[in-house]
């Protein structure tokens, strides 16, 4: 990034960010496909993750060839997750004390998620910090999903903050071209796919317990 960049917002993707839901995706998933007699492909994983929810069901109708309409799959797959989102849904270790500090640091806060305004409402809802983010933003309130930039375009705007004083923080490679095409400085955490994947990224980390505010400023 430039060295003029300052940083005065950071955008938290949601699933594997904010949240530990992606094992619950690949549940819901193996849910769906068993009630067809179908086996879950690990495969699929790394193509679905980061898409909204018409891409990624789009994916999966493709694979196994399932002769039935998006908008049902679709349905089926958000109700799947949500049950699993009131059971057992928690945060990402490490992930809430850092967006703690971004705030107390008066910089500006904003979610943008793939996934439909229905689950991130839920999913904020359920560990009740809806409130520490400025911004929330889902994946059906953008024309266009990650990896296109929309999103955090949309947001940068919202949040009255230029791109390049954006920095976000993604696990998928699609999070990560689309925070890059975005012309946004990228921080991305492996725990969702392997670093090589994340390469695009300007750093990659194992876990949260290796950022704080200071690196992320450095960062800029």
């Amino acid at each position: 990034m430039g060295k003029q960049a300052v940083l005065e917002a950071v955008l938290f993707d949601m699933d594997g960010v904010v949240i530990d839901s992606e094992p619950l995706w690949s549940k819901a998933e193996q849910q769906l496909l068993a009630r067809r007699n179908l086996v879950y492909s690990p495969q699929l994983k790394a193509v679905m993750m980061g898409r909204d929810s018409s891409e990624a069901v789009g994916l999966l109708i493709k694979h196994y060839d399932l002769q039935e309409s998006l908008g049902d799959v679709v349905e089926e797959r958000n109700q799947l997750i949500a049950g699993l989102f009131r059971q057992s849904l928690r945060p990402m270790p490490h992930a809430l004390q850092l967006v703690r500090s971004v705030r107390a640091a008066k910089i500006k806060t904003g979610l943008a998620s793939s996934s439909p305004k229905e689950l991130v409402d839920l999913a904020l809802g359920r560990l009740n910090i809806t409130g520490l983010f400025d911004l929330i933003l889902s994946g059906d309130q953008v024309v266009h999903g990650k990896p296109a930039p929309d999103i955090y375009l949309t947001a940068a705007r919202e949040l009255g903050v230029s791109q390049e004083n954006c920095l976000v923080i993604e696990d998928a490679p699609h999070g990560v071209a689309a925070a890059k095409a975005a012309g946004m400085c990228c921080l991305a955490i492996s725990t969702s796919a392997n670093e090589s994947e994340l390469e695009a990224a300007d750093r990659v980390v194992k876990s949260f317990h290796e950022v704080n505010l200071q690196s992320l400023r450095k960062l800029m």
